[in-house]
């Protein structure tokens, strides 16, 4: 059961963290999407670094070979950055609760990526989980709210952020079969998210945010972030993977909860987005147990 209240405290921090990133890109004196995920990379540096460092001091850890470590630069490529600045544009444009219910998606596409490198056929509940999913998405991208349609580019942007954390979390997972070191692989992955980032930052020195990313409510959001994902590993290691997803994934009604306390007036919460985001939450369920 602790591995299932770590996925828990899990999907409230990454709940937290998304309110708190469309909070400080919309509020006064916005900080842009590209400035926030700097701040919430570089948290994880730090983070994954400092456990990494206690991790091999203490047993010493297991051997990185070439080939792990591709994997795990890979992945902080596809996750870190491409699917990180892809949420974070996401949530911009469309609002925190439909861009973490669109999100939800990554599932299907994880499972679609295994599908197609085990050459598996879908089983019967994966079938019924994928129709669920993909139901509770035409609600939430159809639901009008209180401002309107959300903008395709924004569900694009989500849906695009979702196949990021798809690809990251294989080749993350990949990496760890031939080195099980998850901070230190989290670490790599963070490392080369910086690097790619902060020159992709340099070659748009003109769009960069107008104000200093360095302030209370970006950095609360990045903490929250890199203790979602700690949350996220103690999981996963103490119960079966399927479970702690289906509890993790909880966060998108946890978004809406929070949207409606931190954000209220900004973002428009009807009943469709709920009522989708219960399916695509029962839908994870489908996809993973079936």
């Amino acid at each position: 059961m602790l591995g299932e209240l770590f996925a828990l405290l899990a999907a409230v921090a990454f709940a937290l963290a998304t309110v708190l990133s469309r909070r400080f890109m919309v509020g006064r004196n916005p900080v842009t999407p590209e400035a926030g995920v700097l701040v919430s990379i570089v948290t994880n540096v730090v983070a994954f670094g400092l456990l990494a460092w206690l991790e091999r001091a203490g047993s010493g850890g297991a051997p990185l070979s070439p080939r792990s470590l591709a994997y795990f630069v890979l992945g902080g490529l596809c996750g870190t950055l491409a699917g990180r600045n892809l949420s974070y544009q996401s949530v911009l444009r469309i609002g925190a609760a439909r861009s973490t219910a669109v999100r939800l998606s990554n599932t299907l596409f994880a499972a679609l990526i295994g599908m197609v490198l085990l050459r598996e056929l879908p089983r019967p509940g994966q079938l019924l989980g994928a129709g669920l999913i993909t139901g509770g998405l035409w609600l939430v991208v159809r639901e009008r709210g209180d401002g309107g349609r959300p903008d395709p580019a924004g569900v694009l942007l989500a849906v695009g952020g979702a196949v990021g954390f798809a690809l990251g979390d294989s080749f993350r997972r990949a990496g760890l079969q031939i080195t099980p070191s998850p901070f230190l692989g989290a670490w790599i992955g963070a490392c080369t998210a910086l690097v790619a980032h902060s020159i992709w930052l340099k070659m748009r020195r003109g769009r960069a945010s107008s104000c200093s990313p360095w302030r209370a409510d970006v950095l609360a959001s990045a903490l929250a972030n890199t203790a979602a994902i700690l949350l996220l590993f103690l999981g996963l290691q103490r119960s079966p993977v399927a479970n702690v997803a289906v509890l993790y994934n909880l966060q998108v009604l946890l978004v809406i909860v929070l949207s409606r306390w931190m954000l209220r007036g900004d973002e428009g919460i009807g009943p469709g987005l709920v009522v989708g985001g219960v399916l695509c939450v029962a839908g994870t369920a489908g996809v993973l147990f079936g």
